[in-house]
């Protein structure tokens, strides 16, 4: 926890803000903080789990009692120069009408006193910040170890363990620590300690499965297996030089921070269905060398005011944790659907809208972000100037050479390319197919060798399937034309 924290934290319980919510997983963490700023005052706590509890032993000094009970009890109190802490507050608070009205009450009642001083600490996992409440509340984000605390805490389990540890080793095991709890951090130590009787780098996988962990368990963020490669695609040769620039950044970020290259934001890339933008996104990640989350932001919707942007927080935050990472963001103009329509979805869009772009801009981890869109139109024009992403690509129909090319990639993929493949031929006959398309051509038209008795493969197969096949293009031939038209009025760099 930074110094700069704390004494931000003790101006405002001494300029007599009324309410300080702590969002925080470690709560032995928001207990030293409240301590170190109490300075002789007695301190009160309601928790969930034993209602009315002793502050220093968490022992219960009554029957249990739900939070509107305890807030009433707390409202025939004199309270001056009290800390009130009521921890677990967004399980306390949210769908108990009563106890919010109390809370407000007992509000009123602490600003109504002139003479006397005390402080509402709530303290949660997660934020919940009721309408009737927010002008009284203050958020203050407890902030996971940074690299020095991280080295700290390295140092005191390793001199516990009588580990000598040089100071490279201690570095390098800080930075894959960073995103971690203290007691997550010592958990791994722990085990790294008891799987061979050493701490040290060779103890980086449990680092890795654990950031997994944290991922999995979030049920916002997906970590995906990746097995494609950016030569598995057919095409796009002014992205792929692009990619292959950052990647090198991203590989050797020290010496490119120390030659004063800026760090890579990420990139967009918006075009046509089925013509590659979410297998380059998985590619990206594996040129990169680094682990790929997904970002659903259908998953950020909560039905609880304020619940979408906690999602949103908590997603964002949890890719940082893993950092170094690509973060795929996927039909990103879904996520923003409404801004400047009004109503309440409009005003959830605006928020998760304006929390992103501060994100984006401001963000220094190594998180890279690949955000794909279709429908550019419905994007809000502050998302695509300069600044946001590094680059915004287009990814259109491919070309002749193009089709050849993802030809070649899926009848080799599938081990079907022969010398009497006439790639020409099958380019020269799908004009204005995707990708996917012609990935579907070619799998419709080994599965129908295969039940034909296993012939081999040629051309005359995969011209009649050609022939049979309704692409894309022409399914939707108006919303294709729409999206054509925009993306040629925007004037957006070509992938190709």
């Amino acid at each position: 926890m930074t110094q700069h924290l704390i004494e931000n934290v003790r101006a405002h319980v001494e300029s007599h803000y009324p309410v300080l919510y702590l969002v925080t997983h470690e709560e032995t963490e928001a207990d030293a903080l409240i301590v170190e700023l109490a300075d002789g005052r007695k301190i009160m706590e309601w928790n969930m789990g034993r209602g009315m509890v002793h502050f220093d032993t968490k022992q219960p000094l009554a029957a249990w009692c739900d939070l509107a009970a305890a807030l009433d009890n707390f409202l025939d109190q004199e309270l001056d120069n009290h800390f009130i802490v009521i921890r677990d507050a967004h399980l306390g608070l949210r769908e108990q009408p009563l106890a919010i009205a109390r809370l407000k009450s007992l509000i009123h009642k602490i600003l109504a006193d002139k003479e006397g001083v005390a402080t509402i600490f709530l303290v949660s996992a997660q934020s919940f910040v009721p309408p009737e409440l927010e002008k009284f509340i203050t958020l203050f984000d407890l902030p996971l170890p940074d690299e020095a605390m991280i080295q700290s805490v390295i140092k005191e389990y390793a001199e516990g363990y009588e580990q000598v540890m040089d100071d490279e080793t201690r570095s390098k095991l800080a930075l894959a620590f960073q995103g971690l709890t203290r007691y997550e951090i010592g958990q791994l130590i722990n085990r790294g300690f008891q799987r061979d009787g050493n701490i040290g780098l060779e103890d980086l996988d449990l680092v890795l499965t654990e950031k997994a962990q944290i991922i999995k368990k979030s049920g916002i963020l997906e970590m995906l297996t990746v097995n494609e490669k950016l030569e598995d695609i057919g095409g796009l040769e002014k992205l792929k030089p692009w990619l292959r620039q950052k990647a090198k950044i991203m590989s050797d970020w020290p010496a490119a921070r120390a030659f004063g290259v800026e760090p890579p934001k990420g990139v967009m890339i918006v075009g046509m269905p089925g013509c590659g933008k979410s297998l380059t996104a998985k590619a990206t990640a594996a040129l990169f060398n680094l682990p790929l989350l997904k970002l659903d932001m259908g998953s950020l919707m909560g039905k609880y005011v304020g619940e979408s942007e906690g999602n949103m927080r908590r997603a964002l935050k949890l890719a940082e944790a893993v950092s170094p990472c690509v973060l795929w963001v996927d039909e990103l103009e879904k996520a923003f659907v409404g801004i400047g329509s009004g109503g309440a979805g409009s005003e959830v869009a605006t928020r998760l809208f304006g929390y992103f772009l501060t994100w984006m801009q401001e963000k220094t981890k190594q998180v890279f972000v690949i955000a794909t869109a279709n429908d550019i139109s419905a994007l809000p024009p502050e998302l695509l100037r300069k600044g946001r992403f590094d680059e915004i690509f287009y990814v259109d129909f491919p070309t002749e050479s193009e089709r050849a090319d993802i030809f070649k990639v899926h009848l080799e993929r599938r081990k079907q390319l022969s010398a009497r493949t006439q790639l020409d031929r099958l380019a020269k006959a799908t004009v204005g197919y995707s990708g996917a398309d012609i990935e579907s051509i070619v799998k419709e038209a080994i599965e129908q060798a295969f039940v034909d008795g296993g012939l081999a493969l040629d051309n005359e197969r995969l011209l009649k399937v050609v022939a049979a096949t309704h692409p894309l293009r022409e399914v939707m031939k108006k919303k294709v034309k729409e999206y054509e038209d925009r993306f040629a009025e925007m004037k957006i760099k070509p992938a190709s």
